[in-house]
Protein backbone atom coordinates (compact mmCIF):
# COMPACT_ATOMS: atom_id res chain seq x y z
CA UNK A 1 0.00 0.00 0.00
CA UNK A 2 2.81 2.43 0.90
CA UNK A 3 4.56 1.66 -2.37
CA UNK A 4 1.39 2.42 -4.35
CA UNK A 5 1.01 5.73 -2.52
CA UNK A 6 4.60 6.69 -3.39
CA UNK A 7 4.06 5.81 -7.05
CA UNK A 8 0.87 7.88 -7.24
CA UNK A 9 2.57 10.77 -5.43
CA UNK A 10 5.52 10.68 -7.83
CA UNK A 11 3.17 10.71 -10.80
CA UNK A 12 1.20 13.62 -9.40
CA UNK A 13 4.35 15.63 -8.77
CA UNK A 14 5.63 14.94 -12.26
CA UNK A 15 2.40 16.31 -13.71
CA UNK A 16 2.48 19.27 -11.35
CA UNK A 17 6.08 20.27 -12.02
CA UNK A 18 9.61 19.04 -12.56
CA UNK A 19 13.00 20.57 -13.45
CA UNK A 20 14.25 22.62 -16.36
CA UNK A 21 16.87 21.93 -18.98
CA UNK A 22 18.22 25.42 -18.42
CA UNK A 23 19.55 25.08 -14.90
CA UNK A 24 21.39 22.37 -13.01
CA UNK A 25 20.46 24.06 -9.80
CA UNK A 26 22.16 21.89 -7.22
CA UNK A 27 25.60 22.55 -8.74
CA UNK A 28 24.74 26.18 -9.64
CA UNK A 29 25.26 25.49 -13.36
CA UNK A 30 23.19 24.70 -16.44
CA UNK A 31 21.55 21.29 -16.68
CA UNK A 32 18.65 19.51 -15.00
CA UNK A 33 18.32 19.04 -11.23
CA UNK A 34 21.57 17.24 -10.46
CA UNK A 35 22.59 15.92 -13.88
CA UNK A 36 24.14 17.95 -16.72
CA UNK A 37 22.77 18.59 -20.19
CA UNK A 38 24.28 19.76 -23.48
CA UNK A 39 22.59 23.13 -23.03
CA UNK A 40 24.59 26.30 -22.36
CA UNK A 41 23.57 29.89 -21.72
CA UNK A 42 24.14 32.57 -24.39
CA UNK A 43 27.57 34.17 -24.13
CA UNK A 44 27.71 36.89 -21.50
CA UNK A 45 25.03 35.38 -19.25
CA UNK A 46 25.82 35.55 -15.53
CA UNK A 47 23.92 33.53 -12.91
CA UNK A 48 23.83 33.67 -9.11
CA UNK A 49 22.29 30.62 -7.42
CA UNK A 50 21.45 29.82 -3.79
CA UNK A 51 20.24 26.36 -2.66
CA UNK A 52 19.03 24.49 0.38
CA UNK A 53 20.76 21.08 0.14
CA UNK A 54 19.23 18.02 1.72
CA UNK A 55 21.78 15.83 3.52
CA UNK A 56 21.11 13.02 1.04
CA UNK A 57 22.57 15.18 -1.74
CA UNK A 58 25.73 16.15 0.14
CA UNK A 59 28.77 13.87 0.73
CA UNK A 60 28.17 10.98 3.19
CA UNK A 61 30.42 12.61 5.80
CA UNK A 62 28.04 15.58 5.91
CA UNK A 63 25.17 14.03 7.85
CA UNK A 64 23.16 17.27 8.06
CA UNK A 65 21.20 19.62 5.83
CA UNK A 66 23.10 22.64 4.56
CA UNK A 67 23.25 25.46 2.03
CA UNK A 68 25.13 26.06 -1.20
CA UNK A 69 25.57 28.93 -3.62
CA UNK A 70 27.49 29.62 -6.79
CA UNK A 71 28.33 31.92 -9.68
CA UNK A 72 28.19 30.83 -13.32
CA UNK A 73 29.22 32.80 -16.41
CA UNK A 74 29.02 31.91 -20.09
CA UNK A 75 32.27 33.32 -21.44
CA UNK A 76 31.27 32.38 -24.99
CA UNK A 77 28.28 30.58 -26.43
CA UNK A 78 30.20 27.30 -26.14
CA UNK A 79 31.93 27.66 -22.76
CA UNK A 80 30.64 28.08 -19.21
CA UNK A 81 32.61 28.23 -15.99
CA UNK A 82 31.30 28.28 -12.43
CA UNK A 83 32.54 28.80 -8.89
CA UNK A 84 30.46 26.81 -6.39
CA UNK A 85 30.47 26.80 -2.59
CA UNK A 86 28.79 24.57 0.00
CA UNK A 87 28.69 25.30 3.73
CA UNK A 88 29.72 22.55 6.18
CA UNK A 89 30.51 22.03 9.86
CA UNK A 90 34.00 22.66 11.22
CA UNK A 91 35.67 20.57 13.92
CA UNK A 92 38.45 21.54 16.31
CA UNK A 93 40.46 19.56 18.84
CA UNK A 94 42.61 21.05 21.57
CA UNK A 95 45.48 21.01 19.05
CA UNK A 96 43.35 22.88 16.49
CA UNK A 97 43.27 19.83 14.22
CA UNK A 98 40.17 18.86 12.25
CA UNK A 99 38.42 15.75 13.57
CA UNK A 100 34.82 14.58 13.97
CA UNK A 101 35.72 13.32 17.44
CA UNK A 102 37.04 16.71 18.51
CA UNK A 103 35.85 18.52 21.59
CA UNK A 104 34.06 21.34 19.78
CA UNK A 105 31.89 21.44 16.66
CA UNK A 106 31.58 24.79 14.88
CA UNK A 107 28.40 24.55 12.88
CA UNK A 108 28.29 25.96 9.34
CA UNK A 109 31.66 27.68 9.71
CA UNK A 110 33.56 26.12 6.77
CA UNK A 111 32.97 26.18 3.04
CA UNK A 112 33.87 23.66 0.37
CA UNK A 113 34.84 25.48 -2.84
CA UNK A 114 35.16 24.10 -6.33
CA UNK A 115 35.21 25.14 -9.98
CA UNK A 116 33.12 23.66 -12.80
CA UNK A 117 33.41 24.00 -16.57
CA UNK A 118 31.38 22.86 -19.56
CA UNK A 119 32.29 22.96 -23.25
CA UNK A 120 29.63 22.65 -25.96
CA UNK A 121 31.28 20.52 -28.66
CA UNK A 122 28.27 20.33 -31.00
CA UNK A 123 25.08 22.34 -31.29
CA UNK A 124 21.71 20.80 -32.08
CA UNK A 125 21.26 20.57 -35.84
CA UNK A 126 24.76 21.87 -36.57
CA UNK A 127 26.13 21.52 -40.15
CA UNK A 128 22.55 21.47 -41.44
CA UNK A 129 21.89 18.06 -39.86
CA UNK A 130 18.49 18.47 -38.19
CA UNK A 131 18.74 15.10 -36.48
CA UNK A 132 22.02 15.93 -34.74
CA UNK A 133 21.80 16.35 -30.93
CA UNK A 134 23.93 18.80 -28.99
CA UNK A 135 27.01 17.30 -27.31
CA UNK A 136 28.83 18.71 -24.28
CA UNK A 137 31.77 17.67 -22.09
CA UNK A 138 32.34 18.94 -18.58
CA UNK A 139 34.00 18.60 -15.22
CA UNK A 140 33.12 19.61 -11.68
CA UNK A 141 35.49 19.99 -8.72
CA UNK A 142 38.52 19.62 -10.97
CA UNK A 143 41.10 21.21 -8.65
CA UNK A 144 40.31 19.15 -5.54
CA UNK A 145 42.24 15.93 -5.02
CA UNK A 146 40.39 14.12 -2.27
CA UNK A 147 39.16 10.55 -2.67
CA UNK A 148 36.71 10.50 0.23
CA UNK A 149 38.91 8.58 2.63
CA UNK A 150 39.60 10.09 6.04
CA UNK A 151 42.59 9.71 8.33
CA UNK A 152 42.26 11.33 11.73
CA UNK A 153 45.06 9.48 13.46
CA UNK A 154 47.15 12.63 13.62
CA UNK A 155 44.28 14.92 14.43
CA UNK A 156 44.07 16.13 10.84
CA UNK A 157 41.74 15.04 8.06
CA UNK A 158 43.48 13.98 4.87
CA UNK A 159 42.27 13.21 1.34
CA UNK A 160 38.88 14.62 2.22
CA UNK A 161 38.34 17.12 -0.61
CA UNK A 162 36.98 16.57 -4.07
CA UNK A 163 33.49 16.02 -2.64
CA UNK A 164 31.71 17.03 -5.84
CA UNK A 165 34.23 15.72 -8.36
CA UNK A 166 32.86 14.26 -11.61
CA UNK A 167 33.55 14.19 -15.32
CA UNK A 168 30.77 13.83 -17.87
CA UNK A 169 29.75 13.67 -21.50
CA UNK A 170 26.11 14.32 -22.38
CA UNK A 171 23.86 14.72 -25.43
CA UNK A 172 20.63 16.74 -25.70
CA UNK A 173 17.85 16.81 -28.30
CA UNK A 174 14.65 18.91 -28.22
CA UNK A 175 11.34 18.10 -29.91
CA UNK A 176 8.39 20.40 -30.59
CA UNK A 177 5.01 18.77 -29.96
CA UNK A 178 1.40 20.02 -29.84
CA UNK A 179 1.68 19.81 -26.04
CA UNK A 180 4.87 21.83 -25.72
CA UNK A 181 8.63 21.41 -26.06
CA UNK A 182 10.22 18.18 -24.82
CA UNK A 183 13.93 17.80 -24.16
CA UNK A 184 15.68 14.41 -24.02
CA UNK A 185 19.10 14.15 -22.35
CA UNK A 186 21.48 11.20 -21.94
CA UNK A 187 25.10 10.88 -20.92
CA UNK A 188 27.68 9.31 -18.65
CA UNK A 189 29.14 10.61 -15.37
CA UNK A 190 32.10 9.39 -13.34
CA UNK A 191 34.22 10.42 -10.36
CA UNK A 192 36.53 7.45 -10.96
CA UNK A 193 38.61 8.94 -13.78
CA UNK A 194 41.72 10.25 -12.01
CA UNK A 195 41.30 10.57 -8.24
CA UNK A 196 38.82 7.80 -7.47
CA UNK A 197 36.36 8.64 -4.73
CA UNK A 198 35.51 5.84 -2.34
CA UNK A 199 32.67 7.28 -0.25
CA UNK A 200 30.14 7.94 -3.02
CA UNK A 201 31.01 6.31 -6.33
CA UNK A 202 29.58 7.83 -9.51
CA UNK A 203 30.33 5.75 -12.59
CA UNK A 204 27.15 5.20 -14.57
CA UNK A 205 24.86 6.55 -17.30
CA UNK A 206 22.49 9.42 -16.59
CA UNK A 207 19.29 10.35 -18.40
CA UNK A 208 16.50 12.85 -18.08
CA UNK A 209 13.52 14.40 -19.79
CA UNK A 210 12.03 17.86 -19.43
CA UNK A 211 8.63 18.98 -20.66
CA UNK A 212 7.48 22.57 -21.04
CA UNK A 213 3.63 22.31 -21.25
CA UNK A 214 2.35 24.83 -23.76
CA UNK A 215 -0.59 25.84 -21.56
CA UNK A 216 1.72 26.72 -18.64
CA UNK A 217 3.72 29.34 -20.56
CA UNK A 218 2.97 33.07 -20.34
CA UNK A 219 4.90 36.29 -20.87
CA UNK A 220 5.86 36.37 -17.19
CA UNK A 221 5.91 32.69 -16.21
CA UNK A 222 7.52 29.63 -17.78
CA UNK A 223 7.25 26.25 -16.08
CA UNK A 224 9.45 23.26 -16.91
CA UNK A 225 8.61 19.73 -15.81
CA UNK A 226 11.41 17.12 -15.54
CA UNK A 227 12.25 13.62 -14.39
CA UNK A 228 15.87 12.43 -14.26
CA UNK A 229 18.21 9.64 -13.26
CA UNK A 230 21.45 11.36 -12.19
CA UNK A 231 23.64 8.21 -12.14
CA UNK A 232 22.64 7.59 -8.49
CA UNK A 233 19.01 8.61 -7.89
CA UNK A 234 15.69 9.15 -9.63
CA UNK A 235 14.57 12.74 -9.07
CA UNK A 236 11.54 14.93 -9.73
CA UNK A 237 11.06 18.66 -9.27
CA UNK A 238 10.12 21.89 -10.98
CA UNK A 239 11.57 25.23 -12.05
CA UNK A 240 9.42 28.31 -12.42
CA UNK A 241 11.04 31.02 -14.54
CA UNK A 242 9.76 34.52 -13.77
CA UNK A 243 10.26 38.07 -15.00
CA UNK A 244 11.28 37.15 -18.55
CA UNK A 245 13.75 34.45 -17.37
CA UNK A 246 15.57 36.74 -14.94
CA UNK A 247 14.51 34.84 -11.83
CA UNK A 248 14.12 31.07 -11.38
CA UNK A 249 12.74 29.10 -8.44
CA UNK A 250 13.48 25.37 -8.11
CA UNK A 251 12.01 22.47 -6.14
CA UNK A 252 13.68 19.03 -6.19
CA UNK A 253 12.39 15.75 -4.79
CA UNK A 254 15.43 13.46 -4.73
CA UNK A 255 14.60 9.74 -4.83
CA UNK A 256 10.93 10.84 -4.56
CA UNK A 257 11.58 11.60 -0.86
CA UNK A 258 14.23 14.21 -0.03
CA UNK A 259 13.56 17.89 -0.63
CA UNK A 260 16.03 20.51 -1.88
CA UNK A 261 15.13 23.89 -3.31
CA UNK A 262 16.79 26.98 -4.70
CA UNK A 263 16.53 30.47 -6.16
CA UNK A 264 18.49 32.02 -9.01
CA UNK A 265 18.99 35.43 -10.61
CA UNK A 266 20.26 35.77 -14.20
CA UNK A 267 21.59 38.78 -16.08
CA UNK A 268 23.28 39.49 -19.40
CA UNK A 269 26.65 41.19 -19.16
CA UNK A 270 26.76 42.20 -22.81
CA UNK A 271 24.33 43.57 -25.38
Amino acid sequence: MRLNIKIWLAGALLLAGSATARAQFLDATTGLLSMPTAVTNPGGTFMITANFLNKNYTPPAWDYHTFGYGFDVALWDRLEVAYVLAVFHGYRTDQDGDAPGGAVTYRYTNQDRHFSAKVLALREGEFGLNWMPALALGVSDLTSAGDGTQDYSGGTASAGNGYFNRWYIVATKHFNTPWGEIGAHAGYQTNQLFVKRKDRIINAPCAGINWRPIWLQTDWLTLDLVAEYDSLNFNLGFIASLWHDRVEAMFDLQSFRYVSFGLRYKMCLRN
